[in-house]
């Protein structure tokens, strides 16, 4: 940590402690806390922040926050090599110990003998720190050639089937969860008496979880870090802690894809981001990207293994509000875009798996249509042979599209997959905010697909039947929570309280859907 670093972040925990001291006296005095009902539902604060954000375009622009941060040295996680040489010392300590006081002296040093013999060899070597039978099980056994590597990954789900049969993996993806002042105020009013630390964001998710567990796979951004309350407490906008039971409660909906890099991930400091990836490593089943504990596990691809296709997962994010990459610990806490390292990248997962998906969080914000860098980065990730790119970031929806790879390319020509093309959904919104009085940002979408393998091999993996399923969340008095809008009426549209202002809600729900996706997609209304 330099001298420069040091003063800038005592520089904006102060700036960013005195503003969230002024909102909340502010709060305090102008908005009532909602509170506890007999029944399930709540009575609702309004955040009077929310009527300035509006009236200023700048609001939640991609450098406009204050950050909060802690001094502080910062710790280097131990490798994944390291960790396992340390359980192999302590079983060896152990041993010995055990021995001392049970055996003789020759018996000890025969058992010693034994002991170091099995750590030669490997017996007592974790599997992470090699290539073992979990992570490349033979061809023989799944009928699928795929490349020898020695490339580590860690591979989640291993021979899962579903419903869905072989070589056929259906997916689906929202967008940003971002978790507000408002929305903070909804779940410590759910979870019981406020003020008491218990947080219940379960009523947010209740409409959509039948649909995120019809499909095999899905992805969530979390642009929002859980960093605890032993630096900062809970809150919202400018800078976002979030609390620890919405981890739960997204593996509660379904979710098994977990992005955690966003332009919000430093908001709390370095504390915060290891007491999520802490908090995550309590479901191993979960995968999560864009924030790795090390060098070494961030060179390390997230593979998920379901009807004997390999998906590989890559996050990037833009940058840090307000931070220069000079002046964070490293590149790995929050990764970083750059076209070295999404080549590298890919390049690593496309050893092994049979499919890679990358989400970037990236674009203008408000803006419904991509900027030329998005679809930049689009067109080289297709020519890098991506099968997919989604995105979020803009609170906004943005177009699907596919983006036709360069000849030459990998996965290009017309005997490609899809013709050799890739599939970019570049902006799915906000799959939960909460904001008041700017309707574009409740609106958002659920992308469906199904990842199909032809007869061309592993890497022969097609994106069929994509659908844009558009989302709502829906306020109304006591009630706060995400909608398909296939489920939606205009009944339901005049009664929500984040479409106050619109002459015709429902209208402008379709209007603004089929406006941008357009007609090349089908779109579930």
């Amino acid at each position: 940590m330099t001298d420069r670093q040091n003063k800038k972040w005592q520089i904006r925990s102060e700036d960013v402690t005195r503003q969230h001291a002024g909102a909340e006296n502010r709060r305090r005095r102008s908005t009532p806390r909602p509170h506890r009902r007999e029944d399930p539902g709540i009575v609702v604060s309004r955040d009077p922040r929310d009527d300035e954000r509006a009236a200023d375009a700048s609001y939640h622009t991609s450098n406009s926050h204050p950050t909060q941060i802690k001094q502080g040295v910062q710790p280097t996680a131990p490798s994944t090599v390291s960790r396992a040489w340390k359980r192999i010392r302590q079983a060896f300590a152990h041993a010995v110990q055990v021995m001392r006081e049970h055996v003789s002296r020759r018996a000890m040093l025969i058992g010693v003998g034994i002991i170091v013999l099995l750590c030669a060899v490997g017996v007592l070597v974790p599997r992470a720190c090699s290539r073992s039978e979990e992570q490349v099980p033979a061809d023989a056994a799944n009928g699928i050639e795929r490349p020898e590597t020695d490339q580590a990954f860690k591979l989640y789900g291993e021979g899962r089937t579903t419903a869905t049969g072989d070589g056929r993996v259906t997916f689906c993806a929202v967008g940003d969860n971002l978790i507000n002042d408002n929305l903070l105020a909804l779940a410590d009013a759910w979870g019981g008496t406020e003020g008491d630390g218990v947080y219940d964001f379960a009523p947010l998710y209740s409409n959509i979880v039948p649909t995120i567990a019809s499909y095999d796979l899905s992805f969530v951004n979390q642009e929002t870090t859980m960093g605890g309350t032993e630096t900062f407490d809970y809150m919202g906008y400018p800078s976002y802690n979030t609390p620890d039971s919405l981890a739960q409660t997204l593996v509660d909906v379904g979710f098994k894809v977990v992005a955690t890099n966003s332009n919000h991930t430093y908001d709390t400091w370095v504390p915060s981001i290891e007491h999520q990836q802490e908090l995550f490593a309590n479901y191993p089943d979960l995968v999560t990207i864009g924030s790795y504990a090390s060098e070494e596990d961030r060179a390390t691809p997230r593979v998920v293994e379901c009807n004997n296709i390999r998906i590989a997962f890559l996050s990037y994010s833009y940058g840090q509000n307000g931070y220069e990459l000079s002046d964070l610990p490293n590149d790995y806490y929050a990764v970083p875009y750059s076209d070295e390292a999404l080549a590298a990248d890919v390049a690593r997962a496309r050893e092994v798996s049979d499919f890679v998906v990358v989400y970037l969080h990236m674009g203008d914000e408000y803006v419904h249509e991509p900027t030329d860098e998005q679809r930049r980065i689009a067109h080289y990730a297709a020519d890098l042979g991506v099968g997919m790119m989604i995105g979020s970031h803009v609170h906004v929806i943005q177009p699907l599209e596919w983006i036709e790879r360069s000849e030459g390319t990998p996965l290009s020509g017309e005997d490609g997959p899809n013709g050799g093309r890739m599939l970019v959904a570049y902006g799915l919104g906000d799959f939960v905010s909460g904001y008041e009085n700017n309707p574009k940002t409740i609106l958002s979408g659920l992308l469906s697909c199904t990842f199909v393998r032809g007869d061309g091999g592993a890497s022969d993996i097609s994106v069929e039947d994509v659908v844009w399923h558009p989302l709502i969340e829906h306020r109304e008095g006591n009630e706060d929570t995400v909608m398909l809008v296939s489920n939606y009426t205009p009944e339901l549209a005049n009664q929500n309280e984040l479409l106050a202002g619109l002459g015709d809600p429902y209208t402008w729900i379709v209007t603004t859907t089929n406006e941008v996706i357009g007609p090349d997609f089908s779109i579930e209304m």
